[in-house]
């Protein structure tokens, strides 16, 4: 049976509820954070896919172009990404991260995972791969839907931008319980 109107409305406004608080979650005291939610986001983004036109950029990650224009430029006075001829068109740049930019979106990720961990203290583990899963389930839907490929975690062969290792692995996959496998059944 197809998703109803309704829960495709729940899912939307449960969606936009979860990008609205994790904007509050990310957000430290000023003198702990030194990247702003959307700049890491864009380095994560780059850490994943490698340089790109800053027209490719803005069509993948649903900025406009004068904002990731504005965001580029801070990026680029901070020494995190650095823009560089484009060989196949000497008219355009590519812009890619630079191994200070990797270190600090590694650096801002581990913040927030301990923030993330806190927060979730009352959870086991199960209960976050589970939530995880779910996340990355419906992230691929709409990757799927949209001709994307993903660019950060549960996609072999990339590091993660905190430094976790290749994702794609076993443990970075979303993970099904038996009673889920046939329930589906």
């Amino acid at each position: 049976m197809p998703v109803s109107h309704e829960t495709a409305v729940e899912l939307v406004r449960d969606l936009l509820e979860l990008q609205r608080v994790m904007r509050r979650v990310t957000k430290v005291e000023p003198g702990r954070r030194r990247l702003s939610p959307t700049s890491v986001g864009l380095l994560s983004y780059l850490t994943g896919t490698g340089p790109r036109r800053a027209t490719v950029m803005a069509a993948e990650t649903g900025l406009g172009p004068s904002g990731l224009s504005r965001q580029l430029a801070g990026l680029e006075e901070a020494g995190l990404v650095e823009r560089t001829p484009d060989p196949e068109d000497g008219r355009a740049a590519l812009v890619a991260i630079t191994d200070h930019g990797r270190d600090e979106v590694r650096a801002a990720v581990e913040l927030d995972a301990q923030r993330l961990a806190e927060r979730l203290a009352g959870w086991d583990e199960d209960r976050a791969r589970s939530s995880r899963g779910a996340i990355n389930e419906i992230t691929t839907v709409f990757l799927d839907s949209l001709g994307v490929e993903r660019t950060t975690s549960c996609r072999g062969g990339h590091e993660l931008p905190g430094g976790a290792g290749p994702a794609g692995a076993p443990e970075d996959r979303p993970q099904h319980d038996e009673h889920e496998e046939q329930t589906a059944r």
